[in-house]
């Protein structure tokens, strides 16, 4: 079954991700505690390229973040950044390999860029929100309606 949304086929395809331990995956929500999984829309102009056929060449920039464990301790800290150095290597790996987030009835994902490092984004003594930026890089069919 196909998806119906571009946010539905990312979320999929970060699911699929087997460097996720055991915790609540939301969209456009983070909870306070640890762990925790979110992919949050950003902000962008959609189009980059339109073509004589109606057709474009689009992104879609979003946010994978999480709510880790966060201390003093210099080692669990070290740990979440590492796990965003694998997620990073993680993504970058299947998008050479072409294995991509499935996308809604005339679009085709083409590729998954990594625009961040995973950076610690707001912290507090018993855990902390990381987040790294992307974006998916997407060819759109003209619609009657273009």
């Amino acid at each position: 079954m196909a998806v119906k949304s571009i946010i539905e086929g990312i979320t999929e395809y970060f699911l699929q991700c087997p460097l996720l331990q055991d915790g609540i995956f939301r969209v456009d929500a983070l909870g306070q505690d640890a762990v925790e999984y979110v992919i949050e829309t950003g902000i962008c102009d959609p189009i980059i390229q339109r073509y004589v056929d109606g057709s474009t060449e689009r992104q879609y920039q979003f946010q994978f973040g999480s709510r880790e464990y966060y201390s003093m301790d210099r080692l669990q800290n070290i740990e979440n950044s590492q796990f965003y150095e694998r997620l990073a290597d993680w993504i970058e790996e299947n998008s050479l390999s072409g294995n991509l987030p499935e996308m809604p009835e005339g679009m085709s994902a083409e590729e998954i860029e990594v625009l961040s490092p995973g950076y610690i984004y707001d912290g507090a003594m018993e855990n902390a929100r990381y987040q790294i930026a992307l974006r998916l890089l997407y060819y759109k069919e003209a619609t009657k309606n273009e």
